[in-house]
């Protein structure tokens, strides 16, 4: 065997092999990766998650890894690769970006479970996360960092779902789109992965040189993603037939082509597989009826106060402001405002505020019935917490629990 052949047949430097296509074994080069970021996008059930977890078991020993995970799929790959968990939830904004900068210094690996929070509040803390690794001094891009974010539609939309909701999108647009363009020099490869082209802002899509594009459906997805590979028409009807696990490779780190691949088989378990098909359970419309405990939400939405809550406007408002409740259930909604989004329980509330525990599931019950706070039924594991139209208007939020 000549020497050339020896050479040919050594791994090259920081590749990894995440499948296989015609011409052998399918690598991601992670040095061209830092330089040119990579968008994995498919359809639900194209195998998407799973293509970014095959990465990031194959590619976290070569560099530290964060996980960003909106729908909280990759609690055992974090475990797999030893990253440490944050819940977004936990922490303030201040503390997402704190912890980033850390987690840089350190070197230390991380899975940022946003899974948790609204819309709004997923967008800023992972924003105030992007902010942190991207701010660190200069002398710790040395420390290069693979960050890998799963459905990042939620993080950088294309469209606001209301007006209100905007200033947030703009921030996380601008904030994702400024990693992708500037991480390169600051140590950051980025991975975003995808369902929809259409739902993922072009000012991100438009800062990454690597694409995985497995299965699309619509037709703007499919004539977004045919742009990229450089399909014409009728090349681009071959995404709308591609098997799950499927993708088209191209790029510097991949492929100089497009190159149908399949993915390899991923070590850990992908949380968020399609769960099988399971009949209902055979059981009684007595037992249904208590295991669903309907007793218990009838007498509630039977209950005088409940009724006359009911009412809108000014004469809900008035209803409430007479209500004998009234200032406990203002108390609670203070209480619940300072940990926002999280809940807490009726029991919690009441050692918190000081009244007993009938008295403040009445004051639930009252601010339930104006839409103020959402909440579970009257039991010993009650739950309340802010309507989400409270949660958006409530703002420097600094505790996670009651006191």
């Amino acid at each position: 065997m000549s020497a050339e052949t020896i050479v040919q047949l050594q791994p090259k430097a920081n590749c990894v092999p995440i499948g296989r296509n015609c011409a052998g074994t399918l690598e991601l080069d992670l040095d061209k990766l830092l330089a040119g970021r990579l968008l994995i996008q498919g359809s639900s059930g194209a195998g998407k998650s799973a293509t970014l977890r095959r990465i990031i078991e194959e590619a976290f020993e070569y560099m530290t890894t964060v996980i960003v995970d909106p729908e909280g799929e990759f609690d055992n790959l974090a475990e797999h690769i030893g990253a440490a968990t944050i819940r977004a939830a936990d922490l303030t904004t201040e503390g997402m970006t704190s912890a980033a900068v850390r987690a840089r210094q350190h070197r230390i690996p991380l899975h940022i479970n946003l899974s948790d929070l609204d819309a709004e509040q997923r967008i800023l803390k992972a924003a105030a996360f992007f902010a942190g690794l991207m701010s660190v001094p200069n002398e710790m891009w040395a420390n290069t960092m693979l960050v890998c974010i799963d459905e990042g539609h939620l993080l950088a939309p294309h469209l606001a779902g209301t007006a209100q909701d905007a200033e947030t999108r703009r921030l996380g647009v601008a904030t994702l789109t400024d990693l992708c363009a500037r991480g390169r020099k600051r140590g950051l490869a980025t991975i975003v992965a995808t369902q929809r082209l259409a739902k993922l802002n072009a000012s991100v899509t438009s800062e990454l040189l690597n694409f995985l594009v497995g299965l699309n459906v619509f037709d703007r997805d499919v004539n977004r993603a045919a742009d990229f590979l450089g399909f014409n028409p009728k090349d681009a009807e071959r995404l709308r037939q591609l098997a799950p696990g499927e993708f088209f490779a191209l790029g510097p780190a991949l492929a100089p082509e497009p190159r149908l691949s399949k993915i390899d088989p991923t070590i850990t378990k992908h949380i968020g597989a399609t769960p099988q098909l399971i009949g209902s359970a055979d059981i009684s419309a007595e037992e249904a009826a208590r295991l669903l405990d309907l007793d218990a939400m009838k007498d509630l939405a039977n209950s005088g106060d409940a009724r006359k809550l009911t009412l809108r406007g000014t004469q809900a408002l008035d209803c409430f402001l007479l209500n004998p409740v009234a200032p406990t259930a203002t108390q609670v909604v203070q209480a619940l405002a300072r940990i926002a989004p999280n809940a807490t329980t009726a029991s919690e509330l009441a050692g918190h505020v000081g009244a007993d525990l009938t008295t403040i599931n009445d004051a639930i019950d009252a601010l339930a019935a104006i839409g103020a706070i959402e909440g579970t039924h009257r039991n010993d594991d009650r739950i309340a917490r802010l309507s989400a139209r409270l949660r958006q208007k409530n703002t420097g939020v600094q505790l996670v629990g009651l006191a």
